[in-house]
Order: C-alpha cells, then sequence, then structure tokens
C-alpha cells in the first residue's frame, strides 16, 4: 500500500513571492522620485509664503510708522519708549526657510530650482522694503530672473 504524500499546503511559493517582490519594487521606484519632487515643491511653497508674509509684515510696519524697518528685529520686537509699548510688532517670529533644496513654478511655467544659501536665513532689504532669499525677492524667483 502507498502512502500519500501529498499534504494540504498553504502559503505561497517562492515563485509568487519574487514576483509579487518584483512588482512591489517598480512601483516604489515609480513613487519615490515623485515623493521627492512634491517635497523639494513643498519647500518651495513655503520659501514664497514665507517672503510674502515677511513683505506683508514690512507694508505694516511702514504704514504705521511712515518709515521702512532698518532691521529685521524692528518687525519683531515690540518697541518702549518712555515706559509705553507701542504696537509695532507684525511678526511673531522671523521665519527660518526650510532646509535642502526646493523647487517653484514660475510664473511663466519655468520650473525654479531654489538652493538654500550659506546662512540660510531671510534677509532684509532696507533700502527698498524687500525681503532676500539668496539675494532675490519674490518677485524675482517667481519670474525666474
Amino acid at each position: 500500500m502507498l502512502l500519500n504524500f501529498t499534504k494540504n499546503r498553504k502559503g505561497f511559493t517562492l515563485v509568487e513571492l519574487v514576483v509579487v517582490i518584483a512588482i512591489l519594487g517598480i512601483l516604489a521606484g515609480l513613487a519615490i522620485p515623485r515623493f521627492m519632487d512634491a517635497t523639494a515643491s513643498a519647500r518651495g511653497a513655503r520659501i514664497v509664503a514665507d517672503m510674502r508674509t515677511i513683505d506683508s509684515a514690512i507694508m505694516m510696519y511702514n504704514a504705521k510708522t511712515g518709515n521702512l524697518p532698518t532691521s529685521k528685529d524692528a518687525l519683531t520686537i515690540d518697541k518702549t519708549t518712555g515706559g509705553v509699548t507701542s504696537a509695532i510688532k507684525v511678526l511673531a517670529a522671523w521665519p527660518t526657510p526650510p532646509t535642502g533644496t526646493a523647487k517653484v513654478t514660475a510664473f511663466n511655467g519655468s520650473e525654479v530650482t531654489l538652493t538654500a544659501p550659506s546662512t540660510n536665513e531671510y534677509t532684509l532689504d532696507v533700502d527698498n522694503g524687500r525681503a532676500l532669499y539668496n539675494g532675490n525677492t519674490v518677485d524675482q524667483i517667481l519670474n525666474n530672473k
């Protein structure tokens, strides 16, 4: 009498596992570059939003005082004169730009790649009353100049 060696097998074969792993690898290879572009675009959107916020704060400061701010501290610190604090503070804190490469879509549809400056901070153009990132205003960045 022959013994029946066939068992009720449950699970996946090696070939099935290899095929599934290969498909997952291909999908990951397609998705990861798109995710990295989305991250760079988010950084770019934050830079543009931060610069517009600073520019708005400069306009509010100008409207309240009649002058352009002489430093970024003028926008973030309450001014006290003779023991009386005047409400000149227009920014809660000076924003810090994101680190890494950022991408912005310019008005003409082209993609602008922004690299963080060595100091990685926004600066204030006291002569023109504009926020600068790597020496450019938000308008220069969005006009790809």
